[in-house]
């Protein structure tokens, strides 16, 4: 996550990836080798990120160390809009004085190069045509202008209708492959504008209130738009009544060539969201495109484009479990949160303990009683640049460590008395000590930061793939050492040189290893773990690498790459268990187990792949964030996401691919299953019972005929008519029982719940829970005692403005 600046205003965001030579570049490399060279070397950087807002300052982010690389003013006040021209040359930016302004980005510069003719109205957004010739903007005068490029002058201009005495703001306008412009306003439409004519070919009424956002698919045929009123607009090109996307300009007879006209459609619309969406996007380079959509409900939803709107979305939670935001100090019962520059500290309630027979009963995950609530004891507003990278807290509670882009800082905890009623805050000075990072480092902030279990080591993650253990045993007299610097995640022949060279401090440099140009310039260190006993430390980084290495020592290990060809995976957290193995949770939802004495994966890891996972776990929308242990288990691992925490017994297969995993939801299936058999049975018995009784009075009256008939004159073998009908309904009786004899209930039982997903005859592995939802973070604070700390939506809900209102009519 990239921090941004304090008090920061973000309006427009945009990337750029130059992949051609300019025409300054094709004069300097002559022959068509160096040529195809410096084509690869483009192709092979990382993408750029520019952000710009109402504070007038365009800011290029370096993705790897997570603070501003590179900032202009705009020299023309607040920025409402920036878009890059298709050769990712050009950066054009509308600014709040009317003038549209051209930034140049080639080769990694950010150098402001000319500016346009000024319009009387500030530009609020602006494309570029596929050519790169003209430029579109949406201005807020009611009007659409193309402008010429080369000139800067407007070639067209045309006007939107008003409604009321009020302008109408142009909110959005893309531009489509065939030269089409599309344009949304305030009024709630999108208007869609002949190229040649430059007239309004076709116009809708897509949402309630202002449109916000528009885009397009890579082919041009289907636009989205959606804005304050949340309603996401699907419009689909049609030909001759079919999708463009698979109708030909034309059909070919024998004699001649049949034009199928061309329209737009409004194909549907879905509500994903609850308040205004301000960004929505087509992700094109994935197998199936994707609809991304963002706003001010907090929540990034993205769904298949194609089968819109009848897919369901996903939803991003708003504070994922990630990055540090959370960190507990078990011993002492303390919560630290971070959450821009502000760092917050609560003091946990207090539970009624659970019986021995209550726990026994109780379902898996539920709540204990709580008698005193959580308590806010500290809200500490930092004064940084940038809001803070990272933050972490000491066991104990008495050391909270924090850090920005300027670097780390260090701060004592005391309390007045046991009550916690009075708390003091101190910044230790002459933290960081020299050498935590070398001379030559540019930037000495932290992306994660750890104390070991003892207090008496900080480790520290720096921007650049430094891993630092500093020595804080002396805190109380502000003496610190840094005893040895990592280096194995700075990977780059010239990085391994310069890192060998180092000898302020014990440097162990890492192993050189071929990667692209694209990893290293966004690489940075995305999870850390401390053993329980402080011997190793445990990071990876965005590449995928894993190194564990010694607190106290020079050994280092590199975990082997993690999944094979096309399924390569990256960890999404790490975690030591109680016997200090390392567990890994994987982009793919599988769970390695790694051995670091033995530098291997443990046995479980090598016998169960991928394909043994349970489906339900290995299908969850959100990758694991954090895993947590018990030390009274110690061979399993708790396993947590945004909307799940599973347990998962490491002595045990994983169990049927099939299974039904969440706790509750067996039950509830068990239950239901046991209490149809038990009805079946009853039954059963019943018909039997009866058909007992029936049979003990065909008996005796068998016993008073047989003497009572014995003189009468007829056949001995001709039964009567109510002998007949009697026979009848006893067989019926035989019939219907005739499935239930000699059935074994507890078999039925065992049957209908593997049908069900449920094998009662193996251990329940992967045990789930998704009774807690947009879980940030979740720990053990002592023996069978976890904390779970959520933030509910609707909580999140209620702190946001007020959402467009839909009239009902008829309710």
């Amino acid at each position: 996550t990239i921090p941004g600046m304090v008090n920061g205003s973000l309006e427009t965001l945009t990337w750029a990836h130059q992949t051609q030579l300019t025409q300054d570049d094709l004069e300097i490399f002559d022959t068509p080798k160096e040529r195809a060279d410096a084509t690869a070397r483009l192709a092979e950087s990382a993408p750029r990120l520019f952000s710009a807002g109402l504070n007038a300052i365009i800011v290029e982010w370096d993705l790897a160390k997570l603070v501003p690389k590179t900032a202009v003013d705009s020299y023309g006040g607040a920025v409402w809009c920036m878009a890059t021209n298709h050769a990712q040359t050009q950066l054009a930016v509308g600014t709040e004085d009317g003038h549209i302004r051209i930034f140049d980005i080639t080769n990694g510069s950010l150098v402001y190069k000319s500016c346009f003719n000024k319009v009387n109205s500030r530009i609020l957004s602006v494309a570029w045509s596929h050519d790169d010739k003209t430029i579109v903007t949406g201005s807020a005068d009611s009007c659409v202008r193309i402008w010429d490029a080369a000139t800067r002058t407007v070639s067209v201009r045309m006007t939107l209708p008003k409604e009321g005495r009020d302008s109408t703001l142009v909110w959005s306008v893309i531009v489509l492959k065939n030269g089409t412009i599309v344009s949304g306003d305030s009024r709630g439409r999108v208007s869609f504008w002949n190229p040649e004519l430059h007239v309004i070919e076709q116009e809708f009424r897509a949402l309630g209130a202002d449109v916000l956002c528009l885009t397009a698919d890579e082919t041009g045929h289907t636009v989205f738009a959606s804005g304050v009123d949340p309603k996401i607009t699907q419009f689909k090109l049609l030909a001759g009544g079919s999708i463009a996307d698979s109708a030909a300009n034309g059909v070919a007879g024998k004699k001649k060539l049949v034009i199928r006209p061309k329209k737009w459609q409004l194909a549907g619309f879905r509500r994903y969201h609850t308040h205004d969406v301000r960004a929505i996007a087509v992700s094109s380079h994935l197998e199936n495109d994707l609809i991304i959509s963002g706003g001010v409900d907090t929540q990034v939803a993205y769904c298949q484009a194609r089968p819109f709107p009848n897919e369901n979305p996903h939803r991003q939670p708003c504070f994922p479990p990630l990055n540090s935001v959370i960190s507990v100090a078990s011993e002492a019962s303390l919560i630290l949160q971070r959450q821009g520059n502000t760092l917050k500290l609560w003091a946990l309630g207090k539970a009624e303990p659970a019986s021995r027979l209550l726990a026994d009963q109780m379902e898996s995950g539920q709540a204990l009683q709580v008698y005193q609530r959580q308590k806010d004891l500290l809200r500490m507003e930092l004064k940084t640049k940038t809001n803070l990278l990272c933050s972490t807290i000491s066991p104990s509670g008495s050391l909270i460590a924090a850090s920005d882009a300027e670097g780390p800082k260090l701060y004592s905890v005391t309390y007045a008395d046991d009550s916690r009623s009075t708390v003091r805050v101190r910044r230790i000075g002459e933290f960081p000590p020299p050498g935590f990072v070398p001379d030559f480092s540019e930037s000495q902030g932290a992306v994660l930061m750890q104390f070991t279990p003892d207090e008496t080591r900080l480790v520290i993650a720096t921007v650049e793939g430094f891993v630092s253990v500093v020595d804080i045993t002396g805190w109380k007299s502000k003496q610190f050492a840094t005893i040895r610097r990592h280096c194995g995640h700075r990977t780059t022949e010239s990085e391994v040189e310069t890192d060998a060279g180092s000898s302020d401090v014990p440097t162990h440099p890492g192993l050189a290893r071929h990667q692209a140009a694209v990893a290293v310039e966004t690489r940075t260190i995305t999870s850390m773990a401390v053993s329980k006993d402080g011997e190793y430390v445990a990071t990876s980084d965005s590449t995928g690498s894993i190194i564990v290495s010694q607190i106290s020592g020079e050994q280092q290990v590199v975990v082997p790459q993690l999944g094979q060809g096309e399924k390569s995976e990256w960890p999404t957290a790490l975690a030591f268990d109680e016997q200090s193995r390392l567990v890994i949770p994987t982009s793919l939802n599988h769970l390695y187990v790694f051995d670091v004495a033995e530098n291997a994966f443990t046995e479980w890891s090598q016998r169960h792949s991928l394909a043994d996972i349970p489906h339900t776990y290995n299908m969850m929308a959100d990758c694991v964030g954090g895993v947590a242990t018990n030390p009274e288990e110690p061979d399993c691992v708790y396993a947590y996401s945004a909307s799940h925490i599973t347990r998962v017994d490491l002595t045990l297969p994983p169990g049927p691919k099939r299974a039904v995993l969440n706790v509750h939801k067996r039950k509830q299936i068990e239950h239901e299953i046991i209490a149809k058999v038990v009805e079946e049975k009853e039954e059963a018995d019943r018909r039997s019972e009866k058909q007992a009784k029936r049979k003990r009075k065909q008996s005796v009256g068998a016993q008073i005929n047989g003497h009572s008939v014995m003189d009468v004159d007829r056949e001995p073998d001709t039964p009567s008519i109510g002998d007949k009908a009697e026979a009848a309904v006893n067989d019926d009786d035989v019939d219907a029982d005739e499935p239930y004899k000699g059935k074994d209930w507890e078999s039925t039982v065992i049957a209908r719940l593997r049908e069900a997903g449920i094998n009662a005859e193996s251990p329940h592995n992967f045990r789930m829970t998704q009774r807690y939802q947009n879980l940030m973070h979740a720990s053990f604070i002592d023996k069978n005692t976890m904390v779970v700390i959520e933030r509910p939506w609707i909580d999140v809900a209620a702190t946001l403005p007020s959402a467009y209102h839909r009239h009902k009519y008829g309710a």
